[in-house]
């Protein structure tokens, strides 16, 4: 049940990362009605991101570093180069997981995908900016030098998983900044981008060769 769980929380932080990363990112925006007009824009998004995980039995955090890439409706990818290389890619409904193994990347079979699709079911309509639509998460929008969205789950479905999170935009480079993910009071994960790029073309090969 343990590992199911910590599974099912790896999974979450994941995807939230990757459809956060697809956040209406207009300057203007000022209430989730103009986030719902500016999401239908993007049509492509490509960017770097650092991952820091903090724990408080940890004496510095776990860092990561890796690529995103996210093509509308549906297909992304999200992948780990240090310290360990990892990759999930999503392509016409279909969603895999690579990791290393021998010196060469294999699909990991383990289950881990049956916990990001039910994850995903969960928050695909943060695609086209119902922030404040979703039954799981109660939102809320606050502006000053940056705009900051923190999204509350409601019910018990993410109980003991996640307490909050909180997505930080840049009005002045109208680009997602960083998100917050809080599991509780002793952990959270911070994802910062970087490079962000917008409506830039990306090969579809991007999502269909893992090598």
């Amino acid at each position: 049940m343990r590992a199911d769980k910590t599974l099912h929380r790896y999974c979450y932080v994941l995807v939230c990362s990757i459809l956060l990363l697809s956040l209406p990112v207009s300057a203007s925006a000022d209430s989730f009605e103009q986030l719902r007009k500016d999401s239908a824009n993007i049509k492509t998004i490509q960017a770097r991101f650092v991952q820091k995980k903090f724990m408080k039995i940890l004496t510095k955090p776990l860092i990561s570093e890796g690529g995103f890439y996210y093509v509308a409706p549906d297909s992304f990818r999200w992948e780990y180069v240090k310290p360990l290389r990892s990759v999930v890619v999503a392509y016409k409904g279909d969603t895999r997981r690579y990791i290393v193994s021998g010196g060469k990347m294999i699909e990991d079979k383990t289950g881990g995908m049956q916990a990001m699709k039910i994850v995903l079911g969960e928050v695909t309509g943060w695609m086209s900016g119902k922030f404040d639509q979703n039954p799981s998460f109660a939102a809320t929008l606050k502006e000053g030098i940056n705009t900051q969205i923190t999204l509350t789950p409601v019910g018990k479905s993410m109980s003991g998983m996640i307490e909050k999170i909180e997505i930080t935009v840049s009005k002045k480079a109208a680009a997602v900044k960083s998100v917050k993910i809080i599991e509780n009071a002793n952990a959270y994960t911070q994802i910062d981008f970087t490079n962000v790029e917008i409506n830039k073309g990306i090969n579809g090969s991007v999502f269909q060769d893992v090598e």
